[in-house]
């Protein structure tokens, strides 16, 4: 702005006239400072107002993000946002695809106005260009944002012929990651030239964090959800996601509920891996077997354009479980079964050894005598039971005829629960003599009788088999052992001194119980508690705990002989090996088995029975035959020089007081 000079008064002085130039430069420089201050307000008060604008449209793009889990909707909004924002024509979405080799638009755009540019929307709504071509190949090729000053000087823009038509000058693109990965990218364009870029590389990075949030969260949500519904090991769908799907398949089922099927699978031989090789060894076999498992399905399903469907399950430790729907036929299980048998067939390396893990399966089929999928499912496992007691590598059907069965053995088992929770068992004595000459009394073999509240007194032949496969056989044999060392001590207690020698107690010894890690502390804890001798203590096993691990048994054999302890090798010629058996374990007494004292008329079981006696003689043990029913046996055996026996015709299991009371009527005579 021009300013005039001041007027002076005619007389003034030349001094007069430079103080009066002087004042105009002073106020000439106020001037223009206050118009520079003004200047910087106004420009500093236009960038606060751009950047709350900005910050204003981050904060709804954040919003909306942190409100919505669906990755789409943000998407789309974020596009129509920043278009608005910035005053652009058009957005676009692309994911990236193929592992970051191809960027594939997803049809997700923005346009301000859709009919001048439909051709442009429509190419670009869906295309696939490879890493490194167009405008979004570019920026997926170097992982940061690209411009485009103007659109036809750029040949190599493939949408470029569109892009004109449509009026579009410029055009820019935005990656959009999730940690070091790129997920996707949006582009804009617009019919002016796009300026301040820092300004929009700013904002549109902000918000391309704000989006990729989204996407975070959904993964996030996503593992969470396969975690919950799959084996962290084998990544096979876990025990809800198997039963979900169970479910819905048992819905879909036709009227007559035919068509679906439940195999249960269970590892042979995977616990002793376990104990040998350790854990990390089983877990590298579950490892190996779910491999060939999916190997046999996918066999199974392309042999036959009908074969249904499989879903193989990990239900926990080594049990596995395939649901098959939709089955062609009613053998299709049988032959998926035959398949996973075969693929067990070659060993597993662990460590540097091969082992093999066969598997026992069970098999139910779908009918109309099911009302829910959980009763198929409980019948297969009933038949794996089953194909399990059979031996390894074995396949079982589930039948009416095997439920029953199953159902009463089950039945059974509970009862036996009850019976040890309310005590329900007592112990009987069998008297055992030394026969010939005065058939003095030795001592008795404790036998177990089951007092059931409603069936009365049951014999150990109906239970036990079914205490042994269950397991609870080890609680039974503890009650036992205990109860009879504390039934001799009292005998002992009340005999006078110098009465001779004191008679002993034979306590039967289930393998399970004799392979118990802790079996000979329990010996000691019982003999230590109770106080009786521990030479008047006979523990009886059988060879089947020398067939599971023969250099343990001899080890905790020898340590509790250490102690006084005897032991008899029960029902001897019964078992294998029976002669390794006897030169290498250290036993006291050998037990001829009833079957050949009821068979001693027979030559040849004569001819067993002396052939033991002399081995027995031969290696300094004694002998009791087991089943003396009459006369005639116990003269042969007296005969054949035998030296101890029991048996109905010797003297029948008593109760404690009855069996106790021979002692004193042997005296009495």
């Amino acid at each position: 702005m021009k300013h005039e000079a001041f007027p002076l008064p005619l007389d003034a002085t030349p001094a007069d006239a430079q103080t009066v130039e002087k004042l105009r430069r002073l106020l000439e420089q106020e001037r223009r400072a206050r118009r520079d201050a003004e200047a910087i307000a106004e420009r500093g008060l236009r960038e606060l107002y751009e950047s709350q604008v900005r910050l204003a449209l981050l904060q709804r793009i954040t919003d909306f993000a942190n409100q919505s889990n669906d990755f789409g909707a943000v998407l789309d909004m974020a596009l129509k946002e920043i278009c608005v924002h910035m005053g652009w024509d058009f957005a676009n979405a692309i994911r990236v695809a193929e592992g970051g080799r191809e960027a594939v638009a997803c049809n997700t755009w923005y346009a301000a106005d859709p009919e001048r540019l439909f051709p442009f929307v429509e190419v670009s709504r869906e295309f696939t260009v490879p890493r490194g071509e167009g405008l979004p190949g570019r920026v997926l090729r170097d992982d940061h944002p690209h411009c485009i000053d103007d659109i036809a000087d750029e040949a190599w823009f493939h949408r470029r012929r569109e892009a004109l038509q449509a009026k579009l000058l410029s055009a820019c693109a935005f990656p959009i990651s999730v940690g070091e990965e790129m997920v996707a990218i949006i582009e804009f364009f617009s019919s002016k030239p796009m300026v301040d870029k820092d300004n929009i590389l700013l904002t549109i990075t902000q918000a391309g964090t704000q989006v990729g949030r989204v996407i975070e969260r959904e993964r996030a949500r996503a593992a969470l959800l396969h975690d919950a519904l799959h084996d962290a090991m084998t990544g096979l769908p876990n025990r809800v996601l198997l039963d979900e799907r169970c479910r819905a398949a048992f819905q879909h089922l036709p009227a007559d509920r035919t068509g679906l099927a439940i195999m249960v699978i269970d590892l042979d031989g995977f616990k002793a891996i376990n104990d040998k090789y350790g854990h990390h060894a089983g877990d590298a076999l579950l490892v190996d077997v779910t491999g060939r498992f999916e190997a046999a399905i996918v066999a199974f399903q392309q042999s036959s354009g009908r074969a249904g469907h499989a879903t193989l399950a990990r239900v926990g430790g080594d049990e596995f479980v395939v649901l098959l729907d939709g089955l062609p036929d009613p053998e299709a299980a049988e032959r998926l079964a035959a398949l996973l048998h075969d693929v067990l067939r070659g060993p597993t390396q662990v460590d540097n050894d091969l082992v093999n893990a066969g598997a026992s399966i069970g098999i139910a089929y779908s009918g109309p005598v099911y009302d829910d999928v959980e009763q198929i499912r409980r019948d297969a496992d009933l038949a794996m039971y089953e194909a399990k007691g059979e031996g390894s590598g074995r396949t079982v059907t589930f039948t009416d005829a095997l439920g029953t069965e199953a159902r009463n053995r089950m039945a059974l088992e509970r009862e036996l629960r009850e019976a040890i929770r309310d005590k329900q068992f007592v112990l009987f004595y069998q008297p055992i003599f030394a026969l010939g000459g005065d058939r003095r009394l030795m001592g008795y073999e404790a036998l177990i009788r089951w007092q059931h509240p409603t069936r009365g007194l049951i014999d150990p032949g109906a239970f036990i088999p079914a205490a042994e496969e269950s397991g609870l056989i080890v609680f039974i044999g503890d009650w036992v052992l205990r109860q009879a060392c504390t039934a001799l001590a009292r005998l002992h207690a009340r005999m006078p001194k110098g009465s001779g020698e004191p008679p002993f107690i034979s306590i039967n010894i289930a393998p399970q119980q004799f392979l118990q890690p802790s079996f000979a502390q329990q010996i000691q804890r019982v003999l230590a508690e109770t106080g009786v001798p521990p030479d008047c203590v006979r523990l009886e096993v059988t060879e089947g705990v020398a067939i599971i691990d023969a250099d343990r048994t001899r080890q905790v054999l020898e340590e509790i002989r250490d102690w006084g302890v005897r032991t008899s090798l029960d029902d001897f010629g019964t078992g294998y090996s029976s002669l390794s058996y006897l030169q290498n374990l250290p036993f006291d007494t050998l037990k001829i088995d009833r079957s050949f004292v009821a068979s001693i008329d027979d030559p040849k079981s004569r001819n067993i029975v002396r052939a033991i006696l002399d081995l027995a003689g031969s290696l300094n043990l004694s002998v009791v035959a087991e089943g003396i029913e009459s006369q005639d046996q116990g003269r042969t055996l007296i005969e054949m020089g035998c030296e101890y026996g029991q048996g109905f015709h010797l003297g029948v299991p008593l109760d404690e007081k009855a069996a106790f009371a021979l002692v004193d009527e042997r005296r009495a005579a």
